[in-house]
């Protein structure tokens, strides 16, 4: 077998740095691809916000069967770039549909 000497410990050091950022940023441009393949919406139903309305009650028979009514409401909030307690009658609220 064959042995090796490391004759610049600087040089050895940067070679394996960069293997790692390669390998690290190749490993999360996979997983932020397949994320965001996975998040995107390409329909939605448009809702107009009157007085007395809330979050919770416009997504009433929007819910998909799949999809707990809480984690939906957080879909329809990050969509909208709303906090769900901060709607005002008149708002048009985009409703994702999955």
């Amino acid at each position: 077998m064959r042995r090796y000497r490391i004759k610049s410990k600087l040089r050895f050091t940067v070679f394996w740095a960069i293997i790692a950022i390669v390998a690290l940023s190749s490993y999360m441009g996979i997983i932020g691809l397949v994320d965001v393949q996975g998040n995107t919406v390409e329909q939605y139903d448009i809702i107009h916000v009157t007085a007395g309305e809330s979050i919770w009650s416009l997504v009433d028979g929007h819910v998909p069967n799949n999809m707990d009514k809480r984690e939906y409401v957080y879909h329809v909030a990050r969509y909208n770039d709303i906090d769900p307690g901060d709607i005002q009658p008149g708002d048009e609220i985009k409703l994702p549909v999955f």
